[in-house]
């Protein structure tokens, strides 16, 4: 009996061993960023067999084969589907990274610019739901969403509602929810009302546990997108929820949220965005979109910037990083959750050593002890740096935001941490356009005026306890 339970404790032994050996240089050859690598390796190492498991489940971003082969055979009818007659774009007027920005986005995603546009910041939960309201109102042909939650109930009954009464003028509507950020959607009344009368509701990013299906818990569709009749986009933070019920008891208060409205021929982009992921999600082809650009609306240059886990690796994190060593005066960015990796640190506390007014604002309360540790684990070196930071009292500041000089602007999906930059498939739209980026400071100044400074006397004298969490998630903090 005793030789018995020696050989098995050999056996855990060795296998462990081999186990660490092996997972370990998977995760080498994988060539990820040195601090996710090393951060593998240690879990690996602290969590026997567990930690297998977990990279697993969580280390690579494998989307299933299935749709890696609907990717491959939508991916030219998809790179034709914005047949936009550009004119050339006279670079003098915009500020002197634009022009390299756009053609490394535009070599990432294969979308360039396009100016014409006009764009509305709306800032409250109410406007954004009697805006949508009103433009589904007047759909004609057909109506685009896609949403990371949405959330049945209170307000958001009435885009139920006014799309129930679209479906009776023959308007066709498509919705595309995360199955699991909208798990509370499927089945609730909403769900059955929509479906009752015809609407097409898909789940993104399915959970599977089979090869050919997607495998993976945390690669998610976080996008907030509708586009009404290739006339109008919005796109911005807001979830389809209503603040006054959503999260109400993680006591962290009502979600502080922009959305953009846009007219003009980037609407036709935005719609290609979403056609071609409904294509590769339901593997079902869509009827054309209009064989015409929308005309002109305003002045406003645009690029749209999709980012997710099946395009090129870190790419809007290449576009952020040449944005901010591009800046001469100032970068503000306003972001719920910021843990932004070395290249982001090093980006911010080289733009602030050389004389760039870099300021952060981020919310007082967040709802995951994981990510605010993590985040207050950069607070130290960036305040060394002459980076300003700055907490936001009234709510959970969910807008994300980055403005160069009051000239160039990143608006969207995307959070400062490693899931957005990395893992979530995520909607950015690039401003070129000097009064529309004034449009978004000013939105960003308001919120400035109703935050409280980090002083770095005072973070140095928060608890030792503090510092070590803080320190201890840090390890980690590649991996939230």
């Amino acid at each position: 009996m005793n030789g018995l339970v020696a050989f098995i404790q050999q056996l855990i032994i060795w296998g462990y061993f081999l186990l660490v050996i092996g997972m370990a240089v998977r995760v080498i050859m994988r060539r990820l960023p040195v601090g996710v690598t090393l951060a593998w390796i240690l879990v690996l190492i602290v969590f026997p067999y567990l930690g297998g498991a977990l990279y697993l489940l969580f280390g690579e971003r494998f989307l299933g084969v299935k749709r890696a082969q609907r990717e491959a055979r939508l991916r030219f009818v998809y790179l034709d589907s914005v047949p936009l007659s550009l004119p050339p774009i006279d670079w003098r007027r915009y500020h002197s990274a634009a022009e390299p920005l756009a053609r490394l986005e535009a070599f990432v995603s294969g979308i360039d610019p396009v100016g014409g546009n006009r764009v509305q910041f709306i800032e409250t939960a109410p406007a954004i739901i009697d805006a949508l309201v009103q433009d589904i109102n007047q759909a004609q042909s057909y109506c685009h969403i896609e949403f990371y939650i949405w959330q049945p109930g209170g307000a958001t009954n009435k885009v139920v509602d006014a799309l129930e009464r679209a479906v009776e003028r023959n308007v066709v509507v498509r919705i595309m929810l995360d199955a699991v950020g909208s798990s509370a959607f499927f089945g609730s009344k909403p769900y059955r009302r929509l479906t009752r009368i015809g609407v097409s509701i898909e789940k993104a990013c399915p959970i599977g546990v089979i090869p050919w299906q997607l495998a993976r818990y945390d690669l998610r569709n976080h996008r907030k997108s509708v586009i009404v009749d290739q006339r109008v986009a919005y796109m911005g933070s807001f979830n389809l929820v209503d603040p006054e019920f959503f999260k109400a008891d993680a006591g962290v208060g009502q979600w502080i949220d922009v959305m953009a409205r846009v007219e003009g021929p980037a609407v036709m982009q935005f719609d290609a965005v979403f056609r071609w992921y409904w294509q590769v999600e339901c593997g079902t082809t869509l009827p054309d979109a209009l064989p015409s650009a929308p005309a002109a609306a305003g002045s406003a240059l645009l690029q749209v910037a999709p980012s997710g886990p099946d395009v090129a690796k870190e790419s809007i994190l290449n576009a952020l990083l040449q944005a901010i060593y591009g800046a001469k005066v100032s970068v503000d960015i306003v972001t719920p959750y910021f843990v932004p990796g070395e290249a982001l640190e090093h980006a911010l506390k080289i733009a602030a050593r050389r004389g760039v007014r870099v300021s952060v604002i981020v919310p007082e309360k967040v709802d995951s002890f994981l990510v605010r540790h993590a985040s207050h684990s950069y607070f130290s070196s960036l305040l060394e740096a002459g980076v300003a930071i700055a907490t936001y009292g009234k709510g959970l500041l969910h807008t994300k935001a980055v403005v160069v000089d009051d000239s160039l602007a990143f608006f969207g999906t995307v959070n400062l941490d490693l899931r957005s930059l990395w893992l979530n498939f995520e909607m950015t739209m690039i401003i070129y356009d000097a009064p529309t980026v004034q449009q978004l400071a000013k939105v960003l100044a308001a919120y400035r005026q109703d935050s409280s400074e980090v002083h770095i006397e005072q973070w140095r004298q928060r608890s030792a306890l503090s510092r070590f969490i803080e320190n201890i998630v840090h390890l980690v903090s590649p991996l939230i």
